[in-house]
């Protein structure tokens, strides 16, 4: 998977687990699987789309409809456009490092202010965590804890309020700190998702009610109505975005409305269960190399009006159907025809298109259908140039003309001439004549032409590759 597609996979990710989470369970009073399933999501969602699932759980159109596949064409490019693509590139990854630069530091300048603060005041060691007393300031500083640290203001350093103090210590026990600079990490990383703000921002909303179901059931001085120190401290203002004040102007009202709430009934709990095959399905669609049905892509790219199939579909027949001319010239044509997606080119793509077709016993080309694509433009281009293909000699069964299935792969590569020898362009060269070749290889051992010759047009032939440079032209076989 190259790094374009686990970005988008993984921002996908990221977008259907938030989704699932605000509609289906925010509402619920299970505030630790909440908190669980918040960062369990973030996790999955970085790992997920590097996760390929083994070959004999997808079934694909060729496990189902035998066909003959003939060898491998590789299609390159190395015109000006490709060559953007990597200019391209360098500029996005500017602009990214960059990004993750900024978030970085801005994370670096929030811990020196917490920590910068803390050091103004006078330390105490509890049990758990270490109590830090500010002096008076100018600007009004609220309460907080962050880490090991519970950090009380001037007024409330005299006083230490009941409800204050068993909230903050709840915040230390959880360790709700290294959840948010987890969630700050990440967000450094993948600084253009705004998902991940609403992702923090859920985060700490679930910490708030975390502290304030313990600090409410621990409060044990009767008078002290909870609900009503939070609202004393509406007002206070949050330090850095990192620390956890007692109480939080915006999600004071919410806070205040789950104390209140009753208790989830536990069938609840199935909603969690709901968001395993939301994200199973995606998982599979999502798969590399997988063959996915293609018919609208087909639909769009066959200008060729279908040809009806009478009688039988063959895979093996005694002659097997033949391009005008043979191997050399299916090669000539593709190598004329096709033309590299501008697309796939400056987004750096390649790959195999998987193109199935049966020739008919006419000769005709028909149900052309893709199998497996690369997307950018090269599955349209790969499915027009197979369904303009020029009428095929037909195959032929006890001598009668029969209709054959073919697999057609062409392999999409991105090359420099320069650096990559062993595999050309075929819009570039082309195969052409065999003339225009002086060097012969077959299997990677060098041969003479009528050798090469008689494998290449046997059908025999798995992959060739050519390079026009140097006239040498190379071919497996199967």
């Amino acid at each position: 998977m190259n790094t374009l597609n686990y970005v988008l996979t993984a921002n996908g990710f990221l977008l259907l687990f938030f989704a699932c989470y605000h509609a289906l369970l925010r509402q619920n009073t299970f505030f630790a699987t909440n908190r669980a399933y918040l960062l369990t999501a973030l996790g999955l969602s970085l790992l997920l789309p590097l996760v390929t699932l083994p070959a004999a759980w997808v079934v694909t159109p060729t496990d189902v409809v035998p066909t003959v596949t003939l060898p491998t064409f590789t299609v390159g490019s190395t015109n000006t456009p490709a060559v953007s693509g990597p200019m391209s590139a360098f500029w996005l990854w500017l602009v990214y490092g960059v990004g993750v630069a900024v978030m970085l530091v801005r994370l670096g300048l929030n811990l020196r202010a917490v920590f910068y603060l803390i050091g103004t005041g006078t330390t105490e060691q509890r049990p758990g965590y270490t109590l830090v007393r500010l002096p008076e300031m100018d600007s009004p500083v609220p309460s907080f804890s962050f880490g090991q640290y519970l950090v009380l203001n001037a007024t409330d350093a005299q006083t230490e309020p009941d409800a204050l103090m068993r909230h903050e210590e709840a915040h230390i026990r959880q360790r709700h700190t290294a959840d948010v600079l987890l969630i700050e990490i990440i967000r450094a990383v993948f600084w253009y998702n705004p998902v991940l703000w609403l992702y923090k921002r859920a985060v700490q909303e679930v910490h708030e009610f975390l502290a304030d179901r313990t600090a409410s059931d621990a409060v044990v001085h009767a008078e002290i109505d909870y609900p009503r120190q939070l609202v004393a401290y509406a007002l206070c203002i949050t330090p850095t975005a990192l620390v956890t004040p007692f109480v939080s102007v915006s999600t004071l009202k919410q806070r205040i409305v789950m104390l209140q709430k009753p208790q989830s009934n536990r069938r609840a709990l199935l909603k969690y269960a709901l968001v395993l095959p939301i994200a199973g399905l995606l998982t599979l669609c999502t798969q590399p190399d997988r063959d996915q049905p293609k018919t609208e892509v087909a639909q769009r790219v066959n200008a060729r009006k279908p040809v009806m199939v009478d009688g039988e579909i063959f895979t093996v027949v005694e002659q097997q159907p033949e391009f005008p001319g043979g191997m050399a010239a299916l090669g000539q044509y593709l190598g004329q025809s096709i033309k590299y997606p501008v697309a796939a080119q400056k987004a750096n793509i390649s790959g195999r298109v998987f193109v199935n077709f049966v020739v008919t016993t006419t000769g005709e080309i028909t149900d052309v259908n893709l199998l497996k694509g690369i997307g950018f433009g090269a599955d349209e281009e790969a499915m027009r140039v197979v369904s303009q293909m020029p009428r095929w000699k037909p195959g032929s069964q006890r001598g009668k003309a029969v209709n054959v299935r073919y697999n057609l792969p062409i392999n999409f590569a991105l090359e420099d001439d320069s650096e990559k020898p062993s595999k050309t362009s075929l819009s570039q060269n082309g195969f052409g004549g065999l003339d225009q070749y002086e060097h012969f290889y077959l299997n990677g051992k060098e041969v003479g032409k009528g050798e090469f010759k008689k494998v290449f047009e046997s059908g025999e032939v798995n992959e060739i590759s050519a390079k026009k440079g140097d006239k040498t032209i190379s071919v497996t076989t199967k």
